[in-house]
């Protein structure tokens, strides 16, 4: 099954009631399995669910250009954005009551899978997914800005290899607060939560192909 034209009807506000039902449904569950519909409920109201899906709408217009270049979405990818919106809503609660990031990570791909599908939106299992690292490595470029590159050459640098010049004309606690700035500004517009392999991907490449060969590190 194919999600990307699901996406970017939604987002152009043109999707059937059938299929808001069945984004609403995605969204209601992963909720449910996270534990955490008693507290929206609790801070946002009975009808909570209108509020996300508004959010995901405002999300999915910010990010509609990145979308229509895929050639494919799969159920996971769909999951991942609806799943990033819920954790951004959640975030808006109180600091105390957010969810650790581990905590998050620790949930499996089998409960993704376990949020049921409609029968018109069936999940193929046996569908060939398609490599999500390349697709996170364009999102993240699109992200950045060139006066980024040095500074994330330099983290990546330390994190991988531990041993890394720093930029030149810029001190420490500088290159610590535009880190701080980057990380803020992937929070605030990632679309989706990458998998760790395309994290490894996106690291690897961008040191590489940025780090490398224009000479930050």
């Amino acid at each position: 099954m194919d999600y990307r034209e699901l996406l970017i009807r939604f987002a152009e506000g043109r999707e059937t009631p059938q299929e808001r039902e069945f984004i609403k449904n995605s969204t209601a569950k992963l909720i449910r399995q996270r534990g955490k519909d008693e507290i929206f409920r609790r801070n946002w109201g009975d009808d909570y669910l209108e509020d996300i899906l508004s959010e995901l709408r405002e999300r999915l217009i910010l990010y509609k250009r990145a979308i229509e270049e895929k050639t494919f979405i799969n159920w996971q990818y769909f999951l991942r954005i609806v799943r990033s919106c819920v954790e951004e809503f959640y975030s808006k609660i109180r600091p105390s009551e957010e969810v650790p990031y581990d905590a998050l990570k620790k949930k499996t791909e089998q409960d993704d899978r376990d949020i049921e599908e409609t029968k018109i939106f069936a999940h193929d299992d046996r569908a060939e997914e398609k490599a999500e690292g390349p697709e996170f490595y364009e999102v993240m470029i699109r992200l950045m800005d060139e006066k980024d590159y040095p500074v994330v050459c330099y983290y990546l640098c330390k994190e991988v290899q531990k041993d890394c010049t720093k930029p030149k004309g810029i001190s420490e606690a500088n290159l610590y607060k535009r880190w701080e700035r980057f990380k803020k500004k992937l929070k605030d517009h990632l679309p989706y939560e990458p998998s760790a392999d395309a994290v490894k991907y996106f690291i690897d490449r961008f040191l590489s192909e940025i780090c490398q060969r224009q000479g930050y590190i």
